[in-house]
């Protein structure tokens, strides 16, 4: 599974408490590698998790919530919200982006950038 580069974006700016906007590009390497601009760099592991190089992994439940090894989870809030126990929330937008309560909107660029930032 190739690592999503919007995913790593999206999950950056939560794990950053999600209110500075950041861009985040892959980087072909022995191993692939995405980079953001507030210095979250992340990679698969051998599971096709996310895993970012601060040891963060990001886990996927059955049911669809999001959890963080460093203990933030999530879960769905009113109105279509996720929450997130770091008191970011995010929603998609209708166009697939996400929308977050610090005013961030993340969307892709492109397979290889991605951005959350306040212009969307």
């Amino acid at each position: 599974m190739a690592l999503n580069v919007f995913e790593v974006a999206l999950y950056a700016m939560i794990l950053s408490g999600g209110q500075a906007p950041l861009t985040c590009e892959r980087h072909e390497a022995a191993t692939p590698v995405v980079k953001c601009s507030n210095g979250a760099v992340a990679t698969e592991d051998e599971e096709g998790r996310i895993r970012y190089m601060d040891g963060t992994t990001v886990y996927k439940g059955q049911n669809g919530a999001l959890s963080f090894s460093n203990g933030i989870s999530s879960h769905w809030g009113s109105a279509g919200w996720v929450q997130f126990t770091n008191n970011v929330s995010v929603r998609r937008t209708g166009n697939n982006n996400f929308k977050s309560n610090g005013g961030l909107t993340c969307r892709p660029l492109s397979d290889d950038r991605a951005t959350c930032d306040k212009a969307g």
